[in-house]
Order: C-alpha cells, then structure tokens, then sequence
C-alpha cells in the first residue's frame, strides 16, 4: 500500500513537472510574439510551396490575380495617355484626387460588406467592376465619359477589403510572408503586356495600343471572374446576425475595427499615409516628366518598366521569405533607404541627364533601339524607385497579415485603407499643381524630404514592434 501511495505521489509529480514545463513553453513563445519580430522555422522552397498550393482557394485566386497582373503594369501608361489625348497636367492630378476621395467612401463600406457577404462573391465582383473599366476606358475618348469610368473604377474598392480578407484566411500563417509574395511577384507577368506594347506602339500608334490593350485585358478579366465564380468555395468566416439598426451597427463594427487598428498597428498607420503621399507625387508625375522634360522617349519608358519587373520578381520572393524568418523592420529599412537616392537623382535630373559617356548610349541605341536609356539618371532614379515600391507594397501586407486578428479582418483592412486614401488623395493635385504651374523637379525635391522623414520614422519608431497580443489574437501566436 505505501509503494502504491509512492508510486501514484511520483505520476503525480512527474504530471506537475510536465504542466510546468508546458507552461514555461507557452510563456517563452507568447514572449516572441510580445516581441513582434517573429521567426518561423526554415524549411526548403519545395515544402513551402507544396504547403501553399494544397488549399484550392488559395491556387486559384493566385491564378486568377496574376492574369490581372499581368495587365497592371499597363496602367503606368495611364497618365501618359491622358496627356496624349489632350489633357493637362494639374486636369490629371485633379481628377485622381477625386477618384481617391470616392475610393475612400467605397473602401469604408466595403470593410461592412466584407464581413456580412459571402467573401466569394465579392471577390467575383471585384474582377467584374475592374473589366467594365477596362473596356470602357478602351471605348471612350470624350472627357466626361472618362471622368464617369474612373469613378466606376473607384467602385471596385468596395470589394477590395472583402476580397483580400477572402484569400487572407486562405494563407497558412507559417508561411504567410512567402505565400502573399507570390501575388506581388506575379506583377512579373506584366511584361508579356508591354512586349506588347513595344512592338505596336511604333506601328499603330501610343494611344491606340494602349486601348487595344485595354480592351484585351477587360476580355481577361470577364473570363477570370468566371473562373472565380466556378472553382472558388464560398467563404468559411461569417459575421454573427446583431439585432442593431443596419446604420447603427454599421457605425459600431467600424468604430471597434478602428480601435483593433490602432492597438495592432499604429506605427504602420503613421508611415504609410505618408509614404503614399509622397508616392502619388512621385507617380502622377515622374513619366510624363521623364518623357517631356528629360526627352525619354516611350521606348525607353517602356524598357524602364520591363527593366524593373525583371529585377523586382526574384527580390519580392525573397522578401517574404527573409521577413517570415527575421522580422520585417530590418527589412523596412534596407528597402525604404533607397527612396530618398531615386527623388534626389530625379531632382537633379536636368543638370545630369546621363550617368555614362555618349559613345555608350549610342552603341547601346545601336544593338537595341532605346536600350542607351540605361545609362540615363531618370532610368535609375525610376527603376530603383519602382522596384522598392513593389517590396515595399509587401512588407507592408506581410506585417499587416502578421498583426491583425482573423475576426473583423475585412473591415479592419478597410478603415486602414480608407486612413491611407483619405489623407493622401492629395497628392495628386499638389503634384500637378507643382508640375503645371511651379518647377516641374521641385515635385522630386519635396518627395526627397518626405522620404527622408519616413526613413527616420521607421528606424526610430517602434514600426514593425507595435503589436500586442490579444484574446482575440490567439490564432495568430500559434504561428507567429
């Protein structure tokens, strides 16, 4: 009897040591996870991607976004063509503050919607909207008529939120900075379109092409919501059923998904409204600038693009894996202190047009045409810009997939989008206004001082560390 007594005394202490031990496990890792700059284990690129691609979903809207990808880069034309067919400057930057302004409206519904919708349906909704505006602005050349298909592009933010938190919840946490990496890196395919458009520019024409084009990707994207619509699964994740007034309620969710946002992150708030500020300075204007200041034919506007595809794949799958394994503030600053070097060499762009000796360009000219633009400071001020900006873009959905909880994704995405719209719709018409009626380089100066400042901010402020664990967020800290 006593051996038994001694017996079940050592089980039970041997059970007290093993609780003990997973308790000390479960607070190291909730301390990594206090910590924000959160590790995964290494594993090879086969074993991820086999991981990734087992969830259909997942597969499938990868799919189907990379045939929009495929056509994105084409939209870098957009301010060119509307300054082709007749439309100045400081027109141009008024009328995207707009669409921005109307953007923000639809983006904060659409957080609602997100959350009460089946996330399917607005993910097909969202590649309808986007294929009427293709093909419209393929059709219509009168001004009003342009004016209306912008704001019916702007509609398709309504489904934005909707649709990310659909393939969000689709993404394994594990692998979560390499798996949404995958959707930017399928930018890649934008060179197909301007192969394309190298080739029929110089034989129809810039504006032509550009709506031939247009109107290829519209046709695109009608089959790619098909697609969506048949082998996408309706989704899991449904709000609970509130007896608020539909408005009152409206009001509620969005007021919680704002104090969610800024108790997740609000050092990533502060730094994206102003980078995006600084941004649409830089991309209302930089190429027609390049084109009507600097002489850069849209040859060499062309191979600009393509140049920077081609360098930004491979670095944007590294990113996401690097970022899962090291933390993504480290990687925040090695890709934003290359910002303020390419406003700084547009700046002085006029006084140092090109970087090589002009035996160089012309030889370059001669076994390419408009190859000799490599050896010009807009195409390494633009390149490098553009390429950063598409890391950048990222690390920013890597770290905002990092800190949000799964629940009230779709609306928390959509306040954080609307902060970011609102506050920097206008930029556009600062930067035509600048453009048209100021210097056209001193744009470039004020972006230079913006980035500096953005620089500062992330190497100082507690970017990529600001988030806490919460109830809400144990799902989270299981993988991060």
């Amino acid at each position: 009897m006593t051996k038994l007594l001694q017996d079940e005394k050592t089980n039970a202490s041997d059970t007290d040591y093993e609780q003990k031990q997973k308790f000390i496990q479960v607070q190291c890792k909730s301390e990594i996870v206090d910590e924000g700059e959160t590790t995964t284990p290494e594993q090879g690129l086969r074993a991820s991607l086999q991981t990734i691609f087992a969830n259909k979903n997942y597969a499938t809207f990868l799919a189907t976004a990379w045939v929009f990808s495929s056509f994105n880069y084409l939209g870098s034309y957009f301010n060119l063509y509307l300054r082709a067919i007749g439309w100045e400057v400081i027109i141009i930057g008024g009328v995207l503050s707009v669409v921005a302004v109307c953007s923000s409206i639809f983006r904060l519904a659409g957080g609602y919607l997100g959350d009460i919708v089946d996330r399917k349906k607005i993910a097909v909704s969202a590649f309808l909207v986007l294929s009427i505006y293709y093909i419209c602005i393929s059709v219509f050349l009168d001004f009003w008529l342009i004016v209306i298909t912008l704001l019916i592009y702007s509609l398709h933010t309504l489904f934005r939120s909707g649709s990310s938190a659909y393939i969000m919840e689709n993404v394994p946490r594990e692998h979560g900075g390499f798996a949404l990496s995958l959707f930017t890196a399928g930018r890649g395919l934008s060179i197909i379109s301007l192969i394309a458009f190298g080739i029929l520019w110089p034989m129809i024409g810039f504006p032509e092409t550009f709506r031939l084009l247009y109107f290829i990707a519209g046709l695109f994207l009608i089959l790619s919501s098909a697609a969506r619509a048949y082998f996408l699964e309706p989704s899991a994740r449904k709000q609970e059923p509130t007896q608020r007034p539909l408005f009152r309620e409206f009001y509620f969710q969005n007021r919680k998904a704002i104090g969610l946002l800024l108790t997740a992150i609000p050092g990533l708030i502060t730094v994206v409204v102003l980078d995006t500020i600084s941004d649409s300075l830089f991309k209302t204007v930089a190429l027609i600038y390049a084109n009507e200041v600097l002489a850069i034919d849209l040859g060499g506007i062309n191979l600009i693009l393509v140049f920077q595809l081609l360098i930004s794949i491979p670095l944007l799958l590294k990113m996401g894996r690097v970022s899962d394994r090291k933390g993504v503030k480290r990687a925040a600053i090695l890709v934003y202190s290359v910002m303020p070097i390419s406003a700084g060499l547009l700046y002085i762009a006029p006084v140092v047009p090109v970087l090589a000796p002009l035996e160089f360009i012309n030889a370059a000219n001669s076994l390419f045409p408009s190859l000799g633009v490599i050896f010009t400071t807009p195409f390494v001020a633009i390149v490098m810009k553009y390429v950063n900006d598409s890391l950048w873009a990222a690390l920013t959905l890597i770290l905002i997939r990092k800190k949000l909880p799964q629940t009230d994704t779709a609306k928390i995405l959509s306040i954080f989008w609307v902060i970011v719209y609102v506050l920097s719709s206008i930029g556009p018409v600062i930067a035509g206004a600048i453009y048209t009626f100021l210097i056209p380089s001193l744009v470039f100066l004020v972006v230079l001082v913006m980035n500096l400042l953005i620089l500062v901010a992330i190497a100082k402020g507690p970017f990529g560390n600001d988030s806490k664990p919460t109830t809400e967020d144990i799902d989270i800290q299981e993988y991060d």
